[in-house]
């Protein structure tokens, strides 16, 4: 198995997530993510993976790391502190490494003091990112959205996307509010010219656009099909709210469809 294309969606995730080194915490949602902007109809449509649904991943984690760890793709890694650091660690092997792959503390995030759980990484190996260079940046790769020939408007929904302060209505969103007075179609008519700068990359899994109804509380995911209906509802917007972290957001996707890297 030395093919990207040979490795299954999640075995997909875990190798990108071990190219950038990060924790194997959170690889439950970013595969139920994945699979969501592939349009799976195996994962809900409109949120992300609840606890349940993450813990019932855990086994074919397990499956995949130990596959991945076999065939030369990456390592699990022990952190050299209690803190998570980029620095490489001592990988863990053997009758470690199964215990540790099929423990759900590793793969789910957290909630309260996990100060006493083993800090971890997932490290690919040389060849691991051999491997995925060359398929990543292989001539028919897709560019990534960095890469487009982007309008200015285009640029700053993609700035928007990329910072966690990031909103698009609201008292402090990159979109202008609502104007008073509009209504009916010559409201759509505006919103839709609005979106349009935002459309394109929701439609082709670059960017993926939530609605938060109060601060703190989990977005729900609007699909490109109802940004037009979701965008010309004044109550969803929160144009007049003066709380922040309220109305529409958006982030960054790391879908199969986006790009490899």
């Amino acid at each position: 198995m030395e093919n990207w294309e040979e490795l299954t969606v999640t075995e997909q995730v875990l190798v990108r997530r071990a190219v950038t080194g990060t924790s194997p915490r959170g690889s439950a949602q970013h595969i139920t993510a994945v699979l969501r902007w592939a349009g799976s109809p195996e994962v809900p449509r409109r949120r992300n993976a609840s606890p349940a649904e993450e813990l019932e991943l855990v086994p074919e984690l397990a499956v995949a790391t130990r596959r991945l760890v076999a065939d030369g793709w990456l390592n699990v890694c022990r952190a050299l502190s209690t803190s998570f650091v980029q620095e490489d660690g001592p990988a863990v092997t053997g009758l470690e490494l199964e215990q540790v792959v099929t423990d759900p503390a590793t793969w789910l995030m957290l909630s309260g003091n996990g100060a006493d759980q083993p800090v971890l990484s997932l490290r690919a190996t040389a060849e691991g990112r051999r491997r995925w260079e060359a398929r990543a940046y292989a001539s028919d790769a897709r560019a990534t959205i960095h890469e487009l020939d982007l309008t200015e408007d285009e640029d700053r929904i993609r700035v928007c996307a990329m910072e966690a302060s990031g909103w698009l209505t609201g008292p402090f969103g990159v979109l202008a509010d609502l104007p008073s007075g509009l209504e009916g179609e010559e409201l759509r008519a505006y919103v839709a010219a609005e979106l349009a700068p935002l459309v394109r990359f929701v439609r082709n899994g670059m960017i993926e656009v939530l609605h938060v109804a109060e601060p703190d509380v989990e977005g729900t995911i609007i699909p490109s099909a109802d940004l037009l209906d979701a965008f010309s509802d004044r109550e969803l917007r929160c144009d007049d709210r003066d709380d922040w972290g309220v109305g529409f957001t958006c982030i960054l996707t790391q879908s199969l469809a986006n790009a490899l890297r």
